[in-house]
C-alpha cells in the first residue's frame, strides 16, 4: 500500500482492535522553502556570536574569526538544523480503517481517532481552489481542526461537533472513495447515498462558512 511507512505500520497495531484493518493512507506534505534563507541568517547570527565567546578550555582567541571556513560551515549547518526542525509539521497522513479514521499518530498521546459513528456522512466534501492556495485558509467554522500539512485540495467533514480538514496536493477522490466505502462496509445507514455530494470537488473562490 502506497504511503505505508514504519510509522503507519506501528499505528496499525495501536488502534487495530478498535478500528480494524487499514483501507487507505492519504498523504500531505509541505516543505517550508521560504523559511530556509531566514534559518541560514539565524545560523550566521549564532555563528558570529560564537566567534566572540571563548569555548571552555579552548586556546583559540574569541572575536578574531581565525578560521573563516569553519565559521561559514558551522553557521550553514546551524541554519540547516533549524530549518530541518520545520519538518515536524511538513509531513502528515490520514489513515482510513474499517471502522474509522486515525491521524497525528506519531505519539500515542497525540493520536486522534474518529469512529464512523461520530462522522456526519452528508458533511463529507472535497474542495479545491482555482489559484492553488490552501483551501483550509478559506474555510471558516466555529470549531475547525486542520489535519494536513497543506496543499491545493482538501477533504472536509464534521465529527464530534468540529469540522476536520485534510489538505493535500494529492487528488482528493481516492480518499473520499475510501471513506465512503469504509463507512458503507461498517454499516453506517445510507452512507453511499448521504455522501453523494462529496465529489466532484467544489472550487472555492472566497471565504466559505462551514457552519
Amino acid at each position: 500500500m502506497r504511503g505505508r511507512n514504519w510509522l503507519v505500520r506501528r499505528a496499525e497495531t495501536r488502534p487495530s482492535d478498535e478500528l480494524g484493518g487499514l483501507w487507505f493512507v492519504a498523504s500531505s506534505r509541505r516543505i517550508f522553502w521560504k523559511v530556509l534563507p531566514w534559518c541560514l541568517v539565524v545560523g550566521f547570527v549564532f555563528g558570529t556570536i560564537g566567534e566572540f565567546v571563548s569555548p571552555i578550555r579552548s586556546t583559540r582567541e574569541a572575536g578574531h574569526f581565525n578560521d573563516p571556513v569553519l565559521f561559514v560551515l558551522t553557521s550553514i549547518i546551524t541554519g540547516l538544523v533549524l530549518w530541518a526542525m520545520t519538518f515536524l509539521g511538513s509531513f502528515r497522513k490520514l489513515l482510513v480503517f474499517d471502522r474509522g479514521l486515525a491521524a497525528k499518530y506519531s505519539q500515542r498521546h497525540t493520536t486522534v481517532v474518529l469512529r464512523w459513528e461520530d462522522v456526519a456522512p452528508e458533511s463529507l466534501k472535497a474542495v479545491t481552489t482555482s489559484d492553488g492556495t490552501d483551501p483550509d485558509r478559506r474555510l471558516l467554522a466555529s470549531r475547525k481542526v486542520s489535519l494536513g500539512a497543506g496543499g491545493r485540495n482538501a477533504v472536509v467533514f464534521k465529527a464530534q461537533d468540529s469540522f476536520w480538514v485534510f489538505s493535500s496536493d494529492e487528488d482528493p477522490a481516492p480518499l473520499v472513495h475510501s471513506i465512503r466505502g469504509a463507512m458503507s462496509e461498517a454499516g453506517i445507514p445510507a452512507a453511499s447515498r448521504r455522501t453523494d455530494g462529496a465529489l466532484p470537488a467544489v472550487v472555492l473562490s472566497g471565504r466559505t462558512a462551514l457552519d
